[in-house]
């Protein structure tokens, strides 16, 4: 098992981070109890864990331990180094969003980061990629996808450009990772809003990216757009930054009482059209 100063050098986490992480005190025992926690009842892992006085902090150090664990998972299965680091560099973008919400290094977005301690999700170049059953149908315009379906469900990672090429890499690499049995990509995101081509030119990355899919439904569940482009959703839209062409937009938009929303987006034969 590779220790937790590879992990923490081999993700990039921030210096202060770091030292967070080296000054937690948890015994063998008790790193233990938790693990099993983790792995048996996430429910009842997250009520524990929103009982602890510093509870972003120690979610770091116990998903840093955790990430070096799985380490000798990784290799028994012959998976390649970059995507252990990449997989894991989420760690530290979510680290970094604590530290922007709430003035401390650590980690709030336990049930998504264990996703990927429990090798139920990887990242391959620009885009994760999660294994999952449909549960509901999704209706194409030339396909049926049913209920019970495996899929590719595709995350997009923030910090880095949504380049195409990128993107198109990322989707060759799934096709050669996974080894079929998955019958369509699918992605729930407000990258898939159709609402975005009254706010963005034809040639932006977003566009580009939306366009590999067939948007086949849209909801408006809760605000992800503005939690995603303004890093908090806010009652009074008017307070919204205009330091971006996208934040520009996005806030005229909903200063006119419209809602950006999320959209179902699917590709319905694995590499089909990238």
């Amino acid at each position: 098992m590779i220790g937790i100063e590879e992990v923490m050098q081999r993700i990039s986490l921030p210096e202060g981070a770091r030292k967070i992480v080296r000054h937690m005190e948890l015994t063998q025992n008790e790193f233990d109890a938790w693990r099993m926690l983790f792995y048996e009842d996430m429910e009842e892992f997250l009520a524990h864990w929103n009982q602890l006085p510093d509870k972003y902090a120690w979610a770091l150090g116990l998903y840093i331990r955790l990430a070096a664990e799985v380490h000798d998972r990784y290799r028994e299965k012959g998976i390649e180094e970059c995507i252990y680091d990449q997989t894991f560099y989420d760690i530290t973008i979510w680290c970094k969003e604590c530290y922007r919400k709430h003035g401390v290094y650590g980690l709030e977005e336990l049930w998504w980061l264990g996703q990927s301690v429990k090798m139920k999700l990887f990242r391959l170049g620009r885009l994760q990629f999660e294994p999952v059953v449909i549960k509901e149908f999704l209706q194409g315009k030339d396909r049926t996808i049913a209920a019970g379906t495996h899929v590719l469900n595709v995350h997009i990672p923030a910090g880095v450009p949504l380049k195409y090429e990128e993107c198109e890499e990322s989707f060759a690499w799934s096709t050669r990772f996974f080894e079929g049995g998955y019958e369509a990509y699918i992605c729930e995101s407000w990258l898939m809003s159709p609402h975005l081509r009254e706010m963005l030119p034809s040639d932006s990355n977003i566009i580009r990216f939306q366009e590999m899919f067939e948007v086949v439904k849209v909801h408006y569940d809760y605000p992800q757009a503005e939690q995603r482009i303004f890093g908090d959703v806010l009652e009074d839209k008017e307070r919204y930054p205009e330091d971006t062409s996208l934040r520009r937009a996005a806030k005229q938009y909903l200063m006119s009482g419209k809602d950006i929303g999320i959209g179902i987006g699917v590709i319905d034969v694995i590499y089909k059209n990238i």
